[in-house]
This record gives structure tokens, sequence and C-alpha cells, in this order.
């Protein structure tokens, strides 16, 4: 029995392969112009879900490397500041020892207090440095307020926390990318040890406290030193909190041992110098350029002042000591930055490559594919303009 095509379905049959064909040549098209082999998920749902994650993955580290990018900016601005504070921190040491010599008039040694004073005013500057967002840099996590203040008498306070900000650069890795201003300018080890000398001595005397130790940590009490010169030698009474604890004959050797105490001193000593001890084991650049303005008015011949002015000298360069290391510290920070860095632009130029093997087209397996179907589409093109002309009207 041979089956009966009504002419309407073959019309539609027809029509419908030309269709499939147009969606074919402008798929082709469409690849040829994309230069990708999946536009949708229905051309290759196993390339498509690869690299859905793909993407995902270079989202995240785009997100990493534009964080790395604020971190290294805040780290470069702190790292700046600190580099001038220690310059600031080297020279001012070397004014104060030009302060020291003796051979100064008074006036001469006043002179330096303009030089001493605007490095005060620039290294107070830099501890309130900004960066490019505007945050303070040294103030902890409190970023939106000032941290260092200075009042009339020159006393320096800081009103931020001891906090660090972190940033994550990868998965798991955090790295601080700032430092607080108490960390970076206040707590500088006491280069004299465990306390802070105050000088009363004798004219002509250049007796200096070198170096203080006290090992029991709950002793806070104030000490004091008086050496007296007799004919059969030097003698020292100390005592603690006003109250006389120990006298005996000074060995410049030894110097002086009390309990958990030791003092050690250098120079000449005078009868009736005197020097007073306060527990200080952690000193600041700002106390020490105050100190040395202070002391600018003092007369050459004060061996007081002088002493004084060591001490200062003393500060200034452990802080100098102190910011290198904190700088140091910094471009550790600076290098991880880049390492991590440098990690992602490679694992980003990995995964480029896997999403390109994935997706990317091959040219000429297109052009020949979209020549195959126009071909196709011109055929079936020319059979329906045949078919649709059919007419039994033909063959009367």
């Amino acid at each position: 029995m041979i089956n009966r095509i009504a002419s309407f379905h073959d019309y539609q049959s027809t029509a419908r392969d030309i269709n499939r064909q147009q969606v074919r040549v402008h798929h082709n098209q469409e690849q040829l112009a994309t230069g990708k082999r999946v536009l949708t998920a229905g051309d290759d749902p196993v390339a498509s879900i690869h690299t859905q994650n793909i993407e995902q993955q270079q989202t995240q580290l785009d997100q990493y490397l534009n964080t790395i990018n604020l971190a290294r900016n805040r780290l470069t601005s702190a790292e700046a500041a600190i580099s001038e504070a220690e310059q600031i921190a080297d020279t001012g040491k070397r004014k104060v020892m030009l302060m020291i010599n003796g051979a100064l008039a008074s006036e001469d040694r006043q002179a330096y207090r303009q030089d001493v004073q605007s490095m005060f005013d620039s290294i107070m500057d830099l501890a309130n440095t900004r960066d490019e967002s505007g945050n303070y840099v040294f103030a902890g996590t409190q970023y939106d307020k000032q941290p260092f203040f200075r009042d009339n008498l020159g006393q320096v306070s800081y009103t931020g926390d001891s906090y660090q900000r972190s940033a994550q650069i990868a998965a798991g890795i955090d790295v601080p990318v700032n430092d607080a201003g108490d960390k970076v300018f206040l707590t500088v080890p006491n280069p004299q040890g465990d306390y802070r000398s105050d000088y009363a001595l004798q004219d002509g005397s250049n007796f200096l406290l070198t170096h203080s130790q006290n090992t029991n940590n709950a002793d806070n009490s104030v000490y004091d030193v008086t050496f007296q010169t007799t004919d059969t030698g030097v003698t020292y009474e100390l005592y603690q909190d006003g109250t006389l604890v120990d006298s005996r004959p000074f060995d410049p050797k030894t110097g002086v041992q009390y309990n958990t105490l030791t003092l050690n001193f250098s120079g000449e000593l005078k009868d009736g110098d005197r020097i007073s001890l306060t527990r200080q084991e952690n000193v600041n650049i700002f106390d020490a350029f105050k100190r040395a303005i202070e002391l600018s008015e003092a007369s050459t011949g004060d061996a007081s002042a002088s002493a004084e002015l060591h001490q200062v000298a003393d500060v200034m360069s452990a802080s100098f000591r102190h910011l290198n290391q904190v700088r140091s510290e910094v471009g550790i920070r600076l290098q991880s930055l880049d390492r991590q860095e440098n990690a992602h632009e490679d694992y980003h130029l990995v995964l480029a490559q896997s999403k390109g093997r994935l997706q990317d087209l091959d040219y000429s397996k297109a052009v020949i594919d979209l020549n195959e179907n126009m071909m196709a589409l011109q055929a079936s093109q020319q059979a329906f303009a045949k078919t649709k002309d059919l007419t039994l009207f033909n063959y009367i």
C-alpha cells in the first residue's frame, strides 16, 4: 500500500528543514564572530560546567590581585614615612652630638634649637601620614582619626590603638597592612636598659650611666645613687624611694650592685655627683626631640645638661635602629605581596589556557562546517522552490 503525502505536509517539512539549516548557519557565523566554540550550555554541557568553574576561580584571583594592590599602596606609604623618620632620627642624633661639644658657646648650642624644632615638626607630620584613601597609616584600626597630637609644652600623646589591619591575599593567607603608631614610635627599647636617668652632676663632671638592669620586673622603685670622693677612694650611697639601702666603696669595673639591681657607669665623676633612676624600659623619639629642645637653653658648662644630651643622643640612635627594624618588617610584607601576586598571575594564565582549550574555536573546522551547512541550506531552498511549484495542472 502506498501512503499518500499531502502537499501541505510536504510544504511544512521542507520549510522546517530550511529553518534548521538557517539556525546551523547562524550558529556557525556566531562562532566565527566570537571565536568561541561553546556559546551556550547546550553546545557542550561538560565544557560549559568546567568553564563556569574556571571563571569563578578567575574572579576570585582578580579580587585577590585587587586586594594585593591596595595592600601594597598602604605598605608603601608606611615604608616611605618610616624611611623618612629614620633619616630624621639619624640627623637629630648628629645635631645633639654637636650640641654636646664643650667648645661651643651657649649661643651656638641655642642655634641648633631651630633645626631640632624643625625635625620635631617633620617627624610629627610623618607620624600622622595618610594613605591614598585619606586613612591615617599609623592609627591602628582607628584609621579615620588623627593618631598623634602635641600640646603647647611639646608633649606628644597617641590616640590610636595597638591593633593591625590585615588583608587576605590568598586562601588562608593574611598579611598585615599597617603598624600601630605606638609600636613604631613609642616603644623603642631603652638604650640604657631598664631605667631612665636624671643627672645632678658637679661642674667638670662627665660621669654617665651606660647600662641599668633589674631582673625583678615587679620592682618599680625610684633609686638615687650619690658619689663621694675621699682620700681613700670613691664611695657611693644607694637610696630606694628615699631610704638608704646600701653604702660601700665604688669600683668602676663592677659598678653598683644591690639585690637584683645592676648599674654600670663611664667617665670621670666629681664629689657630690648624683643620678636618679626611674623605671622606664621603653622610650620614644618624641620625648627625645622635646628634651633636646629644652636642653638647648642650658649652658655648655652645665654637666648635667651635657649628660642628658648624651642620653637623648642614645635614644635617637636607638630610635633609628628601631625604625630600621620596623621598615625591614614592612619590606618583608611587600616581598610577600610580590610573591603572591606572581603566583596568582601564573595561575591566572594556567586557567586562561585551560578555558581556551575548552571553549576556543577551531577556525578551520568551523569554516568547513559553515560551508557544508550553507550548501545544505542552498539545496533545501532549491528543493523547496521546486516542490512548491508542483501541481497536477502542469500535467493536464
